[in-house]
């Protein structure tokens, strides 16, 4: 009896069947897919957190502008119109202007909306004595993009009544100052700002 051929191999020790290799590839294909579903998801996640960061950094910068300009309100010199009015969505006010760690140059500013929807603060130097022809121009900084309205109330009193009231046009300062900021962007939520100018009821 002839010993068997060493060319004959065993089924077991045979290499991948076409259906096999169908199959791995398979799997790969969908431990792939799902690997880069994972990677597009967590770039996605950290798109939106470093928006939403930059987003919080730029209003943090609005309100302490805000703060800066209304905190400093100055009360209404004698004989003068009142140098602090304000409507439901915009303010008038004389300040001061931060220079080199201080304020020594008082300002005439301005806040309210654009027509780009931005929150403008228009200023130049106030000159107690001034000639019609020597007004500077104003300077306008962006303090907020993308706002669909803001709204201002004055806390102070009128007619012996305090209360918030929507206007200012009286030469006191109004205890408190709120606004409102109204973004376009849905998750974009910042809290109501309450500012004190510091000179209120300080005026004789």
């Amino acid at each position: 009896m002839s010993s068997p051929s060493h060319n004959q191999h065993d089924p077991a020790e045979s290499g991948f069947t076409l259906l096999e290799i169908l199959v791995v590839t398979l799997v790969f294909g969908l431990l792939a897919t799902a690997l880069w579903e994972g990677i597009s998801v967590g770039t996605h996640g950290w798109a939106s957190q470093q928006k939403f960061y930059e987003s919080s950094t730029e209003l943090v910068d609005m309100e302490t502008a805000l703060r800066r300009v209304i905190a400093r309100a100055e009360p209404t010199d004698n004989d003068l119109p009142p140098a602090f009015g304000g409507l439901t969505d915009r303010l008038r006010l004389i300040s001061w202007l931060p220079e080199n760690g201080g304020y020594k140059h008082d300002i005439e500013a301005g806040l309210g909306l654009n027509a780009q929807h931005q929150l403008i603060l228009r200023w130049r130097p106030f000159r107690r004595a001034r000639c019609a022809t020597d007004d500077p121009a104003f300077h306008e900084e962006i303090l907020a993009r993308n706002v669909r309205a803001i709204t201002f109330s004055y806390y102070g009193r009128k007619e012996e009544i305090h209360g918030w009231q929507e206007s200012w046009n009286q030469p006191g300062l109004p205890f408190l100052v709120k606004l409102h900021v109204d973004f376009m962007r849905t998750d974009l939520n910042w809290p109501d700002i309450y500012i004190r100018p510091l000179m209120a009821g300080t005026e004789s």
